[in-house]
């Protein structure tokens, strides 16, 4: 099935069994590297240098906006829908000017920095992940998330943000087993 709003063609890696849903949007798609048996399902936006591992899963209507950074979604990571990743914002409490519109010479103000989310993450629906970031190895968050590089997150761990308390995830042994027959990785 053809994409509505971009050449697939265009992005700077495309790996086998890719599944893009018509609606996404793409902007700049030469800076997007998408690796093999990931999905992108539709009504979601993707900005500025994105790199999707295997076996990604991005939810519908999500917005992965890289802008002057990053972001990185590695291996058999998933993004539930309507969440959004941003590695570049303003500051808020200081005037600026580095939105898009502006000519490059004349910006100023705001932030960028890259955001990774580690293999085996999880992120719930209606989640926002602000820039810097760093989603460890197996961690999950349950819906309407805010996280941001502030919060102390452990590998293989689910953050409670009502409560704001770390609790340890089980299984992670058989997810490892089953992504490591089907990639050849060990992700030990």
């Amino acid at each position: 099935m053809e994409n509505i709003f971009f050449d697939i063609k265009q992005l700077k890696h495309c790996g086998k069994n890719v599944i893009i849903g018509k609606t996404v949007r793409i902007r700049k798609p030469e800076m997007v590297t998408i690796d093999d048996n990931t999905i992108i399902d539709d009504y979601t936006y993707i900005s500025g240098e994105v790199i999707l591992g295997k076996y990604v899963h991005i939810g519908p209507s999500c917005s992965l906006q890289a802008s002057g950074s990053r972001i990185i979604i590695r291996d058999f990571a998933g993004i539930s829908a309507g969440s959004r990743i941003f590695a570049s914002s303003s500051d808020y409490l200081s005037c600026s000017l580095e939105y898009p519109t502006i000519p490059e010479k004349d910006k100023f103000g705001g932030f960028s920095e890259e955001v990774i989310l580690d293999s085996f993450s999880l992120i719930g629906a209606n989640s926002v992940i602000l820039p810097g970031c760093i989603v460890p190895m197996g961690f999950a968050v349950g819906t309407h998330a805010r996280l941001t590089k502030f919060i102390d997150m452990k590998e293989w761990s689910y953050y409670d943000s009502k409560r704001k308390k770390l609790i340890l995830r089980t299984g992670k042994e058989d997810v490892i087993k089953i992504a490591k027959s089907l990639t050849g990785i060990d992700y030990l």
